[in-house]
């Protein structure tokens, strides 16, 4: 297995694919495709199985027992756990609220993020409720709390909703208030977080008129939200017991 060459994948984009393993279409003697390094054909390198892994979802147990990859399966290991230390310390408050970074791709879809929960509480009724998020430049993801999946008809509100505020050119601002003079001012503020004395709160829309989203958040945000550009909602599914996830990009 020496001259295995690298997988081919089909399907949706790195994005979306941490079932990418299902859509296997081949494994042998075909280009490596875009982890490939050096010559077109070889083995494969254990970065490239940590990448592959890491970007696709693809279990390591696969490729030992299903795939037969003959290599430093040590390494891999080894790569994996550093990655899993990384995680636990971007858990731990390196990137706040679940975003990957403060670039500008990331800070456009946290800005979504709260055009989306404003969205599904004016579709779907006041119970919606954020319940986690995770951003990366590529895509959004956000829970919340609804018994049941959205409907075709309900997506469909929901994301020409947030296209709407975004057409508008909406100004986003914030404001420092304590928690109890937000809370006085509609500002939605979830997660059972522990607040200092004084809080951020983000309005799009006009603070001292019509606004059409308020939240406690530490940012970053968008200046106005015409900078963003078109939001699709791109999957949906139940995660537990009345609760919903949405995954959502800039098309």
């Amino acid at each position: 297995m020496a001259e295995i060459a690298f997988l081919k994948i089909i399907g949706p984009g790195p994005d979306w694919n941490y079932e990418g393993w299902r859509r296997l279409e081949v494994w042998a003697h075909t280009p490596r495709g875009s982890f490939g390094e050096g010559s077109k054909y070889g083995p494969i390198l254990p970065e490239e199985v940590f990448k592959f892994i890491t970007t696709y979802g693809l279990p390591l147990d696969i490729i030992r027992d299903e795939l037969h990859w003959e290599g430093d399966y040590k390494k891999v290991e080894k790569l994996l756990d550093e990655h899993r230390e990384l995680s636990k310390a971007t858990s731990a408050g390196m990137f706040k609220g679940g975003l990957a970074d403060a670039s500008e791709d990331v800070t456009k879809l946290h800005t979504v993020t709260h055009l989306l929960h404003a969205s599904l509480r004016k579709v779907l009724g006041d119970h919606v409720s954020q319940k986690g998020s995770n951003i990366t430049a590529e895509r959004l993801r956000f829970d919340f709390s609804h018994p049941e999946k959205l409907s075709d008809e309900e997506i469909k509100k929901v994301e020409d909703l947030i296209n709407e505020q975004i057409k508008k050119d909406l100004p986003v601002s914030f404001e420092e208030k304590t928690l109890e003079e937000a809370q006085k001012e509609r500002a939605l503020a979830f997660f059972g977080e522990k607040y200092g004395q004084k809080v951020k709160v983000y309005t799009i829309g006009d603070p001292d008129g019509e606004w059409f989203s308020r939240e406690v958040c530490g940012g970053p945000h968008v200046s106005r939200t015409g900078e963003i550009g078109n939001v699709r909602i791109k999957k949906q599914e139940k995660v537990g017991s009345g609760i919903i996830r949405i995954y959502a990009g800039i098309a």
